[in-house]
């Protein structure tokens, strides 16, 4: 089943439900802040940074306008403007979602520096960074609010247009697009790979040095030359001989060509009594994650890392995905791994596929209970192999019970070397 990104935000998160949940969350954590002293109010505010800074649905892609409106049929002009419409009304429930983000976030820096300031504890500098970052939360607040009644006056004329009468609809549907598409910033301009901008670096070869190498018998012995009265020249010291010189060959390259890793399978048997193949191959990394943000609080280890890998029974093919999250709070953090929750594979051809969970998974705790391991089961469907099996594996979205998480794929060829391994006669 193929999916888009933009698709799956509307399905996974609604911005009002988001919004209640985090609105619970800070507002049990304030009754925390008060009685914290301020070393712990960084370390727990840094939790409520994870909730609040959940990605956002992505804005809709408005259809291109049509150039030639009057010669349209009446009924494909009223349907573009009630599509119109609608994207103005998705386009301000995001900044409705950001409103909320930006005011909760606000609530937290109060209480932080209240909390900092009846703490006798606490240093000068530390109130004063606080209230720093009270002030930019307060701005940040006040560009939201701004935004969002922008948004709200663009929907709703959106809205009226999307009404109008035939003649009227034709003359204000232009003015109602560039509005709502004036609300839709830009995205972002990923920076050209150096590889593609110089190309592909040219070696020659050293096919002279080759030939012009001598060699010199270190075995032979000089004859003494019998005393003479005449001074001898001095005789040119002799050079060292040069090792061989190794022609370069991109066939030998292991960066060009890699060596083909083994296939491995933890499980190879035949079913008795259906003769359908039970088999699994070895678990590898698909990836490792922390969000930039986090980096100063998870120096020594990885926040979130994912083994990976294929298996099929009875007829039917699983994607295993185990996460381990190095965090304390993740039942908090990210919930659960919920039955029939979603995961979109996107390839880096950009087509994209969408799998569904199998089993509710709650996460199981180590000993420390420091960190948590969760077991993700997607069916894959068998249409999506011969384009896997030649396409290289880019991101991968989690939809967690809090929420989704977007990671990018190191392990590229997971699928090309998985699948051709499972399923090998």
């Amino acid at each position: 089943m193929k999916s888009t990104f933009a698709g799956t935000n509307k399905q996974l998160i609604h911005p009002t439900s988001q919004s209640n949940s985090l609105y619970i969350v800070i507002m049990s954590m304030k009754s925390h802040f008060r009685i914290l002293k301020t070393a712990s109010l960084i370390g727990f505010a840094l939790l409520v940074t994870v909730q609040l800074q959940a990605q956002l649905p992505e804005f809709p892609v408005l259809d291109s306008l049509p150039s030639q409106l009057d010669s349209l049929p009446e009924y494909e002009v009223k349907a573009f403007a009630r599509r119109l419409a609608d994207q103005a009304l998705e386009v301000r429930d995001i900044f409705q979602q950001q409103a909320d983000r930006t005011t909760l976030e606000r609530d937290v820096a109060t209480d932080q520096l209240a909390a900092s300031e009846a703490d006798t504890s606490a240093t000068a500098d530390e109130r004063k960074i606080l209230g720093k970052k009270l002030k930019t939360a307060k701005s940040e607040e006040k560009k939201a609010a701004k935004q969002l009644r922008k948004a709200i006056d663009v929907s709703e004329y959106a809205e009226s247009v999307a009404v109008l009468d035939s003649a009227e609809l034709r003359r204000q549907l232009p003015k109602a697009y560039k509005r709502v598409a004036a609300l839709i910033p830009e995205p972002e301009v990923l920076e050209e790979p150096i590889a593609d901008m110089i190309g592909v670096v040219a070696v020659s070869e050293p096919t002279d040095l080759i030939s012009t190498e001598t060699t010199v018998d270190s075995t032979a012995v000089v004859a003494e030359e019998p005393p003479s009265d005449k001074p001898s020249k001095k005789s040119k010291p002799q050079q060292p001989e040069r090792p061989p010189i190794k022609t370069y060959d991109p066939k030998e390259d292991v960066l060009l060509n890699p060596p083909a890793r083994p296939c491995v399978l933890t499980e190879d048997t035949r079913d008795a009594f259906s003769g359908e193949l039970q088999r699994e191959v070895q678990a590898e990394e698909l990836f490792r994650f922390t969000n930039p943000a986090l980096r100063s609080y998870f120096r020594d280890r990885e926040h979130i890392i994912c083994q990976a890998a294929l298996s099929t029974r009875n007829g039917s093919y699983v994607l295993h995905l185990y996460f381990t999250v190095n965090d304390a709070n993740a039942p908090r953090a990210f919930g659960n791994l919920p039955k029939n929750g979603i995961a979109i594979l996107k390839l880096l051809d950009g087509e994209t596929y969408t799998v569904y969970n199998l089993k509710l998974d709650e996460g199981k705790a180590a000993d420390d209970g420091q960190s948590y391991t969760y077991h993700g089961q997607y069916l894959l469907n068998t249409g999506m192999f011969k384009r896997m099996q030649r396409s290289y594996f880019d991101k991968i979205r989690i939809a967690w019970s809090t929420g989704y998480e977007d990671y990018e794929i190191y392990n590229i060829d997971f699928f090309m070397r998985q699948l051709n391994c499972l399923l090998k006669s």
